[in-house]
């Protein structure tokens, strides 16, 4: 099964035309940015159409409706390795709003406390931060890697005033996997929580967030269904019932409260306090499904698999010399993605060649990781700052494989690039 995913995978095998007329097949390596969608969570989703109704609605339509999308959080749970007796999962729209809200949370704890990000992060685990905060952004290395001395020194520099650390489970650029347990080890020594962006990461091995007394323990987890090969909005904040049972929400509306009067406001308990208007009813739906697939599969079969694709294709570019490729020589490699320029060929010219040329889709730019893109291709703030406004920002090639992605497919791209 493992080897012809590609067949439950819409939009895997459709034609595109390249600009010399040529009907080829689609190739599609930009998996970090979004996945294709599975079949089966569109089949799901299509199949519920018809019978869709409000949740908590009277009636058998209202009950299955409440009983199906409630119970996407147990499976979502019990995916990550949550404790159904102390977290709780939260909707959301993506990990984005996920992380934006625990940021509210922490700023209404306290707004003086210091927030510890890293330099190798998407945007969505740093500006909302930034904003509210005083941030400590730790260094990586020449590798591509966190640097662990930096961290430690700044939980020591900001002793006692560090509530949380927040850390990408996963690059989005190079693919590299953070030593999360051991750094979770480490911040829970400093009194301070964890938590772990696994939006680029659950969907490519199995993760576990480990017991509440384990030393190792994550406290809080997003991720997006999108990335998930669900196509659909939806996305999850999870962490303690205790903490978030604390806080007010961070958007007010329907369903944040059990009772509201002129004189008073009773705020429901969470999950419901931090999800207010409508629900995503289909992208909830579509997130169990697409989950329940990759369990079926397997996730250790699914990184097996991804291993395999990863090497071929770091041959494949190792052997052309115009290729530089980045942080290479790290031993945290772990999700099947790579980052490249093109010695004297603008990484944006790259990228539609292959598109235009060759019906190859690929990322290009800082893919929202602006600060580690910078650092991996040795590019100063200042000169990051000037480049930009000669129109000429800094940025990459990424090729992010997922599991439905072949070896012949890889075979296509690498001659592209070897012929360009």
């Amino acid at each position: 099964m493992i080897n012809n995913l590609n067949m439950y995978i819409e939009g895997a095998n459709i034609p595109v035309m390249t600009t010399d007329g040529t009907i080829t097949k689609r190739v599609y390596f930009n998996n970090a940015a979004t996945t294709l969608a599975l079949r089966p969570a569109i089949w799901n989703v299509n199949a519920n159409i018809p019978l869709l109704t409000y949740i908590d609605a009277p009636g058998q339509l209202g009950k299955r409706t409440t009983i199906s999308y409630e119970d996407v959080r147990d499976r979502i749970l019990d995916f990550v390795g949550g404790d159904t007796s102390k977290d709780t999962v939260i909707y959301v729209k993506n990990s984005t709003e996920a992380i934006n809200l625990l940021s509210e949370l922490f700023y209404q704890e306290d707004p003086e406390q210091v927030v510890i990000t890293t330099a190798m992060e998407h945007m969505a685990n740093y500006l909302p931060f930034i904003s509210r905060f005083k941030t400590a952004v730790v260094a990586v290395t020449k590798d591509g890697d966190i640097d662990l001395d930096d961290l430690e020194n700044k939980l020591n520099t900001y002793k006692n005033k560090v509530k949380l650390l927040a850390i990408t489970g996963a690059s989005n650029v190079t693919g590299i996997t953070p030593p999360i347990y051991k750094i979770a080890k480490l911040v829970h020594e400093y009194g301070a929580k964890i938590l772990v962006d696994a939006v680029q990461l659950v969907q490519h091995r199995s993760f576990h967030m480990k017991p509440y007394d384990d030393d190792e323990h994550i406290d809080f987890v997003v991720f997006s269904a999108h990335k998930c090969y669900t196509s659909f909005d939806g996305g999850v904040l999870i962490g303690p019932y205790d903490f978030f049972s604390k806080y007010k929400p961070f958007l007010d509306g329907a369903g944040t409260t059990k009772f509201i009067s002129s004189e008073k406001i009773i705020y429901s308990e969470p999950p419901k306090r931090y999800e207010a208007g409508y629900p995503d009813i289909f992208g909830v739906r579509a997130m169990g499904e697409a989950l329940k697939f990759l369990e079926n599969v397997g996730l250790n079969n699914i990184a097996e698999y991804e291993k395999k694709l990863y090497h071929h294709a770091r041959r494949g570019l190792q052997s052309i010399p115009k290729v530089k490729m980045y942080a290479q020589d790290s031993k945290q490699i772990n999700i099947p993605y790579i980052a490249f320029n093109v010695d004297g060929i603008y990484y944006t010219d790259v990228a539609n060649y292959l598109a235009y040329n060759h019906g190859i889709e690929v990322g290009a730019g800082t893919s929202g990781a602006d600060l580690y893109v910078q650092s991996l291709t040795g590019v100063s703030p200042t000169e990051a700052y000037e480049l930009y406004v000669k129109g000429k920002a800094t940025g990459i090639i990424r090729i992010s494989l997922g599991m439905y992605n072949t070896l012949s497919e890889i075979d296509r791209f690498v001659d592209a690039i070897r012929n360009l």
